[in-house]
């Protein structure tokens, strides 16, 4: 079974990249999605993930980072056609809902690029204590008029709202452009999502079919949350079609691979 990591973050550590590309290939995973997130997160740039998917075509799929209010429509364009398949997105300056930013996911939609959305609290570096982030213009919540305005637009909806897990969850289900991760620190929300038990929000029959595989931590943590997430999926009998369609088979869809 192909295993794609949709939600990996480029760090700022010494031969952070080729310790990831090890760490990929003693998992046994195929591709990942990487983004660089900047000095705000101790991240590399999109430049760093441009020369890394340029140098490692097979391995790494651009994924371009935006701060909503700090960005243009053309600069998601030009960002497309130097080859990132996707945006992954975070710290807006106003909720992602407010309708400057619409011209944003316009131009998403038309690019065909999916938009993974940071949701739930964030974590930041000590140095961007003034930046003014607000976690609640980051609710998952606020992607819905999204997934209104643009139903040819695909949305993930990053860590299933981190402690928003019921409002992430049934927009999910009632909207068919809007998936989830499930991504996060081993320690963080996945110990309350597991120990509560993760059906108590995806109860509906095929809920576990709008999942997607990825991991959101430093490489050496990557072994941790596939061993955790391929346990989950046993612990509730999850069938292989269901399996496929959360280790590759949504994301090789939603980035038009197929």
């Amino acid at each position: 079974m192909q295993l794609i990591d949709a939600h990996a973050h480029f760090y700022n550590s010494s031969d952070y990249l080729h310790h990831l590309l090890q760490m990929m290939d003693t998992c046994g995973i195929s591709k990942c999605c990487l983004s660089g997130l900047g000095k705000i997160f101790n991240c590399k740039s999109n430049k760093d993930v441009k020369n890394a998917f340029e140098c490692y075509p097979d391995k790494i799929i651009g994924s371009y980072f935006i701060r909503p209010g700090k960005v243009s429509p053309a600069e998601i364009e030009e960002a497309h056609s130097q080859g990132f398949k996707m945006l992954k997105v975070s710290i807006p300056t106003k909720s992602y809902d407010n309708k400057s930013f619409f011209p944003l996911w316009k131009k998403a939609e038309e690019l065909e690029m999916p938009v993974l959305f940071h949701t739930g609290i964030v974590t930041i570096a000590q140095n961007a204590r003034n930046e003014n982030v607000s976690s609640w213009n980051m609710h998952p919540m606020r992607l819905e008029p999204i997934a209104n305005a643009f139903p040819n637009l695909n949305l993930i909806i990053a860590h299933l709202g981190v402690h928003w897990n019921e409002d992430a969850a049934e927009l999910m289900r009632m909207r068919p452009n809007v998936y989830s991760d499930i991504t996060g620190e081993p320690d963080g929300w996945r110990v309350r999502a597991e120990r509560i038990g993760i059906k108590k929000w995806l109860w509906w029959e095929g809920a576990f079919k709008k999942l997607i595989f990825g991991t959101d931590v430093f490489y050496n943590k990557i072994p941790l949350i596939l061993e955790q997430d391929k346990n989950r999926l046993q612990k509730y009998k999850i069938d292989h079609e269901t399996k496929s369609l959360f280790f590759s088979k949504n994301i090789i869809k939603l980035l038009g691979m197929d």
